[in-house]
């Protein structure tokens, strides 16, 4: 896999616009809008600050070949809001006690991270399609909407009540209905000039403000229920990453709770308050779920999609599968729908 720096994809990307792309800067009044085609993929992005410190992207690009970009996040970067619409893209960030080493951005999941001075590798899958929003919103412009009595999430009380908060990285939550609504909006405004500009900032507040609700909804539902420390839910959700983010060959148990900070006993414990199942059985509800979205929405064979979910004897797959859902991995192949 080739791996570029962003000074070697920033200056790849700048040639290839000069030959087979376009630049189009106050597209609006006051956005970019970038379209090339180059080797690695076909890419087009849409980016406009609605105000000082709130940034929205738009990227829709579709990947010939595997590569990487290498990241280098400063001091002040931003509280990163992210919502994957189609595809996925691995994430490397080796040696960050906070973060596992290895996670992904899924389709149809929402993100919130905090991520200053670190260094990271996004990756993307030859043939694979991705759209994604990002909203950047800076550290002290997010401090401006807090008047003392705000109810949020734990990360996010930090932001704004410490000087030097601890980094994090959430999977918020699926992309629900009214998330999608707002997306749809966002990618296809009915209006131009500063009115557009207006519309855009308003859609992304008030987006902002659904993934928070869902944040603080999913730790206030978590804790009334277990009653856990705040930072043994943060471990386990650190340990959910890992199990879904090597999912074809996942860690042991025991390096698992290594990897979390935890005791292995206080890991099983704790994984099964927050998700009501054992580790390595969410594990396989994941594999299960991954695989009918391959056997549905794709030409692989069933062999192809056992492999792709860590299953090497296609014969326990489609056992798996049909216990899960009540019919074979063939007959979801050719539109017979789940029973469960």
């Amino acid at each position: 896999m080739v791996i570029f720096t962003q000074e070697e994809d920033f200056e790849h990307e700048e040639e290839v616009i000069k030959t087979n792309g376009q630049r189009l800067l106050n597209y609006n009044g006051f956005d970019e809008f970038i379209q090339y085609q180059c080797e690695f993929s076909n890419y087009l992005t849409y980016k406009v600050e609605l105000r000082s410190g709130l940034i929205l992207t738009m990227g829709d690009g579709k990947n010939h070949c595997d590569h990487g970009i290498w990241c280098h996040h400063g001091q002040s970067f931003p509280l990163c809001s992210k919502f994957q619409i189609f595809g996925n893209v691995r994430t490397i960030t080796p040696g960050i006690k906070e973060l596992p080493d290895d996670y992904s951005y899924q389709v149809g999941r929402n993100y919130l991270s905090y991520l200053p001075n670190l260094d990271e590798i996004n990756q993307y899958s030859a043939g694979e399609h991705c759209l994604d929003i990002l909203i950047q919103i800076n550290i002290d412009l997010f401090k401006t909407f807090s008047k003392g009595f705000e109810s949020l999430p734990t990360p996010l009380l930090a932001l704004i009540n410490e000087n030097s908060p601890p980094r994090f990285h959430f999977t918020v939550g699926e992309i629900t209905p009214a998330m999608f609504v707002l997306l749809q909006q966002i990618l296809k405004p009915p209006y131009q000039g500063m009115m557009k500009r207006m519309y855009l900032e308003g859609k992304v507040l008030e987006l902002l403000a659904l993934q928070l609700n869902q944040f603080l909804h999913n730790e206030q539902a978590i804790r009334a229920a277990i009653k856990l420390r705040p930072i043994d839910i943060e471990k386990v959700y650190h340990a959910r990453d890992i199990i879904i983010s090597q999912a074809e060959n996942p860690p042991s148990l025991l390096k698992i709770a290594e990897l979390v900070g935890l005791g292995d006993h206080k890991l099983r414990y704790c994984f099964r308050k927050v998700f009501g199942t054992t580790l390595f059985g969410y594990l396989h509800d994941y594999r299960m779920e991954q695989a009918k979205v391959m056997l549905a929405g794709t030409q692989m064979q069933v062999a192809e999609v056992a492999n792709a979910v860590g299953y090497t004897h296609l014969g326990y797959f489609a056992k798996a599968f049909k216990k899960k859902f009540g019919i074979s991995p063939k007959e979801c192949q050719f539109g017979k729908n789940p029973i469960m």
